[in-house]
């Protein structure tokens, strides 16, 4: 048995745990640990994969002398570093062995301890591993590492953190010696490209992959809309079917000991949040994201783990195998989109050996049913998606660069050696090495002679602002003006697109007002209302072809048998289906259908969110250079919505799309990206991760032209274009599906606007706001505007009276002096009047009478309605202009976007952008 190999400390431990057998992938792992080879260990969570790496190494550790770190343990995340922590500790005190954490938090006391006694086994992260070859005392703690072990590796694998980290192990094997590598991976689609990543180039990585008795429970919900639901869909600002979702979710948490409630997105766990706690503030539920603060995070977890918390709302901040203690059921709101993500989060279910993992995925739409009864399948039958690892990415290789000049001059031939020996850089050439070293030179982070570089100041002061290769955007503290505590952050997209002095937003599942917006921090005070949701960086999870074209598949065919979804779920998929294929022809994994409308064009296409984006890249650039005009397009997992100057004939699109050919496909997508979005904010990350611009650097004013000017010809400028296709596009799915519109294996069809057409234009995955409000919650709304009392404010003689919307007039003007520029000020910030009348305002004040001029504009333009948009609680006047600069049919389609403004700023803009 494999704890008979072990120590017999190590044994006698684990039988005062009460731990005697070991579990499937402890049995194989162990043996093959302790004869020192490398090892991919792949298993479920829940079943001791850390103690599988540890107990050998704790066996060796015990024979080990010498001082110095031995054993790293590298994690993703700081809480799974916590939790580690705890674990390793108990047998480390039991065994004397010293355990320590070094990541971000670590106080500076605790790391001068380290720096001074190292422990043996240290928990970290890859960006910490990084700084910690640059300190003389450090390197040295690091000679005597002989063991690695990296968990959650499948996190690192496919991104830039794990190709820096890549590189981080081939230095650590310049400074240590060869060490045992140990990787640990709860879900992984391609076993093997993990392995290679492990193990980097001329190393063998063995595998040991167990599919234990942990079986997976999991069902597809869609709930009907009842009455009360209807009637609460008022209270909480949101629609009917999903106050429905809501309440089913209520319901199993309440049946069950501790839930997780799973969401894809920061903004919908704190959309869910605030309106658990408007509905019923007694309902002990949490919320948990990394945009909150640490201690808030802690804060959660411990109440969840002692149940003063029956339920907690989560991004995958909880996805990974962290501890959390009795949870017993999991849910997940709206399709997870990918297998891998429902399998790692209905496993934090029954997070102990043995147990069954059971969960439920309550959707929304009859959309996101299909795609959750598609994902629940495939991970119930084992069908991952593939990883893979991106080659030879030159954000990584420039700022390994730098970071290797940190500890001195550094031989060229040797960085080029190391580098190219970790997997991601294996087929890096010694052209594009040069080329990315004499970029850096010229850029002046290093000074390169003949045969060796060495750093800059500059390359200094790169190095600590570019440690981790994570996308960064500046962050804003959010401050509570009454205990003085941090409660969490917000991006900079945020704060300057929605943030002002009395608007409320939700974060913590709360709703705040802002009394303050500082250089980097907002002072809020806590309000009992809804506020606007907070929109963060890097949300949105690309649903697979696989996936999508399963879903196709699943319309095709019209049969849920082998599904796991429960009656209402496949009801609602039947009657939508039922709905279209009445009228209108079925779009699936074999037909594509063109819907056409007024100056509209939907493409249904089930080709996933990638295939999707590159093919409406390539339509939009074409069919504007056959109309001479300007075509817009936006995109979901199923279909291609195109936005046409004018009305043409369905025929031009579908001619456009059949005209591309397989073998044209990449140079298109590379004429297309030059005046692109995508590449934009690429190109951006690049240059600052090439220390071209400041990381501090506010986008808003970057020369985005001048900088393609000047680094079109470089690997700067390739490596953003690279990225867009590696991370945006999907290059050879969509050659893949050209080549079978070109074979005829898939066909076209023609119709007008059908059910699955419009659900595309209401789609909106992720936000909690009624865009599908019925008629009586807008009327409601309507009626709550028009009784608004409102500060009319006269900002050419001062003069302020009060009024309604029901009874201001036609024409608004001035009482006093007849003028017609009258601003809207609220009763809260009526003494703004005042700054009209100081000769010599502030830089913040004059910003605050900028923002009554343009209140003042918009009511001489648009009247009465001017005076509804802008009496929306928190809705400044650069909102309410986006609003009232749409078109409408009738007066609903206004009110739900004032109404979508109140509850989400940033994504209001983005709609309208």
């Amino acid at each position: 048995m494999a704890f008979e190999l072990l120590n017999d400390r190590i044994r006698r431990i684990l039988k005062e745990k009460n731990i005697t057998e070991p579990t499937g992938p402890q049995r194989e792992a162990i043996p093959r640990v302790l004869e020192g080879n490398h090892l991919l260990l792949v298993a479920p969570t829940g079943i001791g994969k850390t103690e599988a790496a540890m107990l050998p190494i704790f066996h060796y550790l015990l024979e080990t002398e010498g001082k110095g770190i031995k054993c790293l343990y590298i994690t993703p995340l700081r809480a799974l570093n916590r939790d580690m922590l705890r674990r390793l500790e108990e047998f480390g005190k039991a065994l004397g062995i010293g355990v320590a954490v070094r990541h971000g938090d670590t106080s500076q006391a605790e790391r001068n301890r380290q720096s001074k006694t190292a422990p043996d086994v240290l928990i970290t992260t890859p960006e910490t591993l990084q700084i910690m070859f640059t300190g003389k005392r450090l390197r040295e703690h690091l000679s005597g590492v002989r063991w690695v072990v990296v968990d959650e590796i499948h996190e690192l694998a496919n991104d830039e953190r794990g190709a820096q980290l890549a590189v981080g192990l081939e230095r650590l094997a310049r400074v240590a010696g060869e060490f045992q590598r140990i990787g640990l991976s709860a879900t992984v689609g391609t076993v093997e490209e993990v392995a290679r990543f492990l193990g980097g180039t001329g190393r063998t990585v063995r595998i040991v992959r167990t599919d234990v008795a942990k079986e997976m429970g999991v069902n597809v919900q869609c709930p009907a809309v009842s009455e009360p639901d209807r009637d609460l869909a008022g209270t909480l600002q949101s629609d009917p079917q999903l106050v429905a979702c809501m309440r089913r979710a209520r319901d199993i948490i309440e049946e069950h000991r501790s839930t997780l409630l799973f969401v894809n997105t920061r903004d919908t766990a704190e959309a869910l949040a605030a309106r658990y706690h408007v509905w019923d503030e007694d309902f002990r539920i949490g919320v948990h994201h990394g945009s909150l603060s640490k201690e808030i995070r802690v804060e959660m977890e411990e109440a969840f783990k002692k149940e003063v918390l029956k339920g907690l709302i989560c991004t995958s901040s909880l996805e990974l195998g962290i501890d959390i203690g009795t949870a017993d059921f999991a849910i997940q709101y709206n399709s997870p989109r990918q297998v891998t993500r429902l399998i790692q989060r209905m496993g934090r279910a029954g997070h102990k050996v043995g147990e069954k993992s059971e969960g439920a995925v309550i959707a929304s739409t009859p959309d996101e049913v299909a795609e959750s009864l598609v994902i629940a399948r495939r991970a119930m039958a084992g069908e991952l998606e593939e990883l893979k690892v991106r080659d030879s990415p030159f954000t990584v290789l420039a700022n390994q660069l730098v970071s290797m000049a940190m500890s001195g001059q550094m031989p060229i031939e040797e960085a080029y050696v190391t580098i190219a020996r970790s997997y991601p850089y294996r087929s890096l050439s010694r052209e594009d090495f040069d080329s990315v070293l004499d970029q850096l030179g010229k850029i002046g982070l290093l000074f390169v002679g003949n045969e060796s570089f060495r750093r800059s100041t500059r390359g200094m002061r790169y190095f600590y602002d570019n440690v981790s290769m994570i996308p960064d955007e500046k962050t804003f503290r959010i401050r509570d003006i009454g205990s003085r505590n941090v409660v969490g952050s917000l991006d900079e997209s945020f704060v300057v697109s929605f943030a002002e002095p009395y608007a409320t937003f939700i974060t913590r599942g709360r709703t705040w007002r802002i009394i303050e917006v500082r250089e980097d921090e907002l002072l809020v005070e806590q309000v009992k209302e809804i506020g606007s949701i907070p929109s963060w960086v890097g949300e949105e999870i690309p649903v697979p072809f696989e996936v999508a074209q399963e879903v196709g598949q699943l319309r095709r065919l019209g049969n849920t048998d082998g599904y796991p979804g429960e009656e209402d779920a496949n009801d609602r998929l039947r009657d939508y289906l039922r709905k279209q294929t009445d009228s209108f022809p079925m779009p699936s994994d074999k037909l594509l259908t063109l819907e056409v409308g007024k100056k509209l064009a939907i493409l249904n296409a089930c080709f996933g969110t990638r295939v999707n984006e590159t093919i409406s890249r390539i339509l939009s650039v074409l069919l504007t250079a056959r109309l001479g005009e300007s075509v817009l397009v936006h995109t979901d997992p199923y279909r291609i919505v195109i936005e046409l100057p004018r009305d043409v004939k369905p025929s031009l699109i579908v001619d456009t799309l059949k005209s591309v050919k397989p073998e044209s496909v990449e140079s298109l997508v590379r004429l297309v990206m030059k005046s692109s979005s995508f590449l934009k904010w690429r190109f951006v990350y690049v240059a600052k991760k090439f220390g071209v611009v400041e990381k501090g650097a506010d986008y808003r004013t970057i020369n985005f032209g001048r900088l393609v000017e000047i680094f079109e010809d470089t690997p700067l400028f390739e490596e953003a274009i690279r990225k867009v296709l590696w991370e945006d596009l999907d290059l050879e799915r969509t050659v893949e599906v050209i080549r079978r519109i070109e074979k005829g294996d898939i066909k076209f069809e023609m119709c007008a606007l059908s059910p699955i057409g419009k659900a595309g234009l209401e789609r909106s995955r992720e936000l909690i706001m009624p865009q599908r409000a019925d008629h009586s919650i807008l009327v409601a709304l309507g009626n709550r505007l028009e009784d608004e009392v409102l500060y009319l404010t006269c900002v050419n003689c001062t003069n302020q009276w009060r009024m309604k919307p029901m009874d201001a007039p036609k024409k608004l003007l001035c009482p006093k002096c007849g003028s017609r520029m009258v601003a809207v000020l609220h009763p809260y910030n009526k003494v703004m009047v005042k700054l009209l009348r100081k000769s010599n305002p502030g830089d913040e004040e004059k910003k605050e009478i900028q923002k009554m001029y343009k209140s003042a504009s918009l009511v001489m333009e648009h009247g009465k309605k001017a005076l509804v948009a802008l009496s929306g609680r928190g809705v400044g006047p650069d909102t309410a202009a986006r609003v009232l600069s749409g078109f409408y049919d009738n007066e609903d389609e206004f009110l739900r976007d004032i109404l979508s403004a109140e509850m989400n700023y940033a994504r209001t803009k983005r709609f309208w952008d």
